[in-house]
């Protein structure tokens, strides 16, 4: 097995704050850092966005990275050069750099837009629905 150097660790833990900051920093409408409960240090941060999750973000030191893993709430854009397979949710991404940093800012913005345009369209086509009937 292989040991993990601290200052690995710690680099990682850099750019997941990095990366929820500059998301934070968008400003966007009822997005907010989510409580993560934990009985000791927690393993990863939580974004939240119109009252629910929207991404865990955590360093995975094996992969040299942090992974984003974007709720099944949500709806993701198609492809992003930092996606990865995953089995769950809406998307899942590997940030190991600043370019795959604004990468990932960017594809969370695009959820965000592409997620909320898609509900008022729903929710256009219910009250027309309302209306005629």
């Amino acid at each position: 097995m292989t040991t993990i150097k601290p200052e690995i660790v710690k680099a990682l833990v850099t750019l997941q704050a990095r990366l929820v900051d500059a998301v934070l920093a968008l400003e966007l409408p009822d997005l907010e850092e989510g409580e993560v409960l934990s009985g000791g240090p927690p393993p990863y941060r939580r974004l939240d966005c119109d009252g629910r999750a929207l991404a865990y973000i955590r360093p995975r030191p094996r992969k040299r990275a942090v992974r984003v893993d974007i709720t099944g709430l949500w709806r993701a854009p198609r492809s992003s050069p930092i996606a990865t397979p995953n089995a769950g949710g809406a998307a899942s991404l590997l940030v190991g750099n600043e370019g795959d940093l604004h990468d990932a800012v960017r594809f969370i913005l695009a959820t965000v837009e592409s997620t909320r345009r898609a509900e008022a369209r729903a929710l256009e086509r219910r009250e027309h629905r309302t209306v005629e009937g």
